[in-house]
């Protein structure tokens, strides 16, 4: 009698089954993760906050940076985007209506009250500005303002300006194809990396590869396509460092180190950059990943402190609200989006949260930076009036 046929718990003729479900069950956990669909969010350190407020165009303010002034800070605002999203696809202008310039803001927030001003940056026109960098010149003190610029009516760009005062002074306009998207920008300080007329080389993010709105919507949640560029002012060229990102979108650091937020993945990640010369005596770049870490929710700018070994991280602990109020026919009228602060202490490999707001005091955190002397934190938001100033 012939033994009886083995059984298996499974057959080769399920995985045809199985390996879709598998690939389904794994996106809808991840999307669940990221999205912060079951994020509990309470008020956490807001006690010492203080929201600061001034003209009705300071708001918006993506991306701020300190000063080397005591309390100051500068901070890239754009009161359009309510309306005219670039980023996330999203246009709700009507024929007609009239589009004003964002601005750089230089914020004295140790004043009482604090002492909020718009720099002078004319003839500049159709200027939308997102990340912003400074370089402080450690012999002569001259200060180097990069921002990128989303420009309506234009190709996007990077604008280089140099701080006088209460005044920016344009000194160049960069454009380049690869300069497609971008969104954040970090200089690197070596000399070597300059051109002739001074011009700093940077790091950027480029946070969308397709330009078709309904595209961008898919991209966010599906496509790890974005990169991180590097601009070369010595050459004029731009090379990418790092590619297959989901949503590439802070970048910082130092000429040492470079750290970039992957949005959609709900991580940050650490390269070592490699500073190198070639044959012909030019300087290039090149990265080395070395780690990463988690976020409770939407990773979005990022600061490091190389005194201290630590990076704030700005962070979107609900997502799936912020991209409600993104999409909202009227976002002044939409719930705002909660906020949060986490810090990454790069000697331990800790991550931890400083600030959390659910978004009735300050909502759609974009940026949180660290006044280390004076021991304050100081966020700005997205969609916010103002920006927040809150004691460590």
């Amino acid at each position: 009698m012939p033994p009886a046929p083995k059984t298996y718990w499974f057959h080769f003729k399920y995985w045809g089954a199985i390996i879709p479900i598998a690939i389904i069950a794994s996106f809808l956990y991840k999307t669940i993760l990221i999205l912060g669909i079951f994020n509990e969010i309470k008020d956490f350190n807001t006690e010492s906050c203080e929201k600061i407020t001034g003209p009705k165009d300071f708001m918006n303010c993506e991306d701020i940076i300190l000063s080397d002034e005591p309390g100051v800070i500068y901070a890239s605002c754009d009161p359009v985007r309510s309306y005219y999203n670039n980023i996330m696809g999203v246009n709700k202008l009507v024929p007609g209506q009239p589009v004003e310039n964002g601005a750089i803001w230089k914020v004295d927030y140790n004043q009482q009250p604090a002492d909020i001003k718009k720099l002078d940056m004319s003839p500049l026109q159709d200027y939308h500005p997102l990340g912003i960098s400074l370089y402080i010149d450690p012999v002569s003190g001259e200060k180097t303002l990069l921002t990128i610029n989303l420009s309506h009516n234009e190709l996007p760009s990077v604008e280089i300006f140099t701080v006088q005062q209460d005044e920016l002074v344009h000194k160049r306009t960069i454009r380049h194809p690869e300069l497609y998207s971008p969104n954040s920008v970090h200089i690197l300080q070596d000399d070597r990396f300059r051109s002739q007329d001074g011009t700093p080389s940077f790091f950027f993010s480029n946070d969308h590869y397709y330009s078709s709105p309904l595209l961008k919507q898919a991209e966010t949640f599906l496509f790890p396509k974005t990169n991180v560029m590097f601009y070369n002012a010595r050459t004029n060229q731009t090379q990418k460092v790092i590619d297959r990102l989901a949503f590439s979108n802070g970048v910082t650091g130092t000429d040492d180190v470079l750290f970039v937020s992957e949005t959609s993945a709900g991580k940050v990640r650490q390269y070592k950059i490699n500073r190198k010369t070639d044959k012909q005596g030019l300087p290039y770049v090149s990265l080395d990943f070395e780690r990463e870490t988690r976020v409770n929710g939407s990773p979005d700018n990022l600061h490091y402190y190389p005194e201290k070994e630590i990076l704030a991280i700005a962070t979107h602990p609900k997502p799936i609200e912020f991209y409600k109020m993104v999409t909202a026919p009227d976002i002044n009228k939409a719930p705002k989006s909660p906020s949060e602060i986490d810090i990454w202490d790069i000697s331990t490999g800790e991550t931890r949260m400083i600030l959390q707001d659910d978004g009735s005091l300050y909502g759609t955190s974009s940026t949180g930076i660290i006044d280390i002397k004076h021991s304050k934190l100081i966020v700005s938001g997205v969609f916010e009036e103002g920006v927040l100033v809150c004691d460590l």
